[in-house]
């Protein structure tokens, strides 16, 4: 197993997904119920694989990540060799980065000391899919980049 298997509510959730991973497996309904009550280490295998399935469709998907702590707010952008990433640090406790309120007064305090933001990149030590799964197994959620494509905006603007 590359990942780690699903819990019970996200079978309950991908049902119809997983009735049509099984009649790819060659199982119906009935095949299904049977090898439940008779192959058990059949049905953990069936489990596990569909399990990978999922997670190798999410990651492969994956173009952005946000990661947060109390005070910092990682911003991914997933590449094929590298992650870029961008940074945010807040001196002001009191502002909660994941919620949008938090995150326009960043923007407009962008140039205050309570505000630091860094940018860099990295190539992946152990493959683009091995990132996107560790972080998001830290917490790590997927985005449309919006965050990431505002602040990148600020380093073009000031770079020039």
């Amino acid at each position: 197993m590359k990942y780690h298997r699903l819990v019970h509510q996200q079978f309950e959730a991908l049902h119809q997904e997983f009735a049509v991973f099984l009649a790819t497996q060659g199982l119906d309904k009935s095949k299904w119920k049977e090898i439940k009550k008779n192959q058990p280490k059949k049905v953990e295998l069936l489990l596990d694989l569909f399990s990978d399935v999922v997670w190798d469709k999410i990651i492969s998907s994956c173009e952005f990540l946000e990661f947060s702590t109390l005070d910092q707010l990682f911003l991914f952008e997933i590449l094929e060799k590298t992650a870029s990433v961008i940074i945010l640090k807040v001196e002001k406790l009191e502002i909660d980065l994941e919620t949008s309120s938090g995150f326009q007064w960043v923007l407009d305090h962008i140039d205050s000391d309570q505000v630091n933001i860094y940018q860099g990149s990295r190539a992946y030590t152990s493959g683009r899919n091995d990132f996107v799964y560790d972080y998001l197994k830290k917490g790590a959620v997927q985005s449309e980049g919006k965050r990431f494509k505002a602040l990148e905006t600020f380093f073009s603007i000031s770079s020039k």
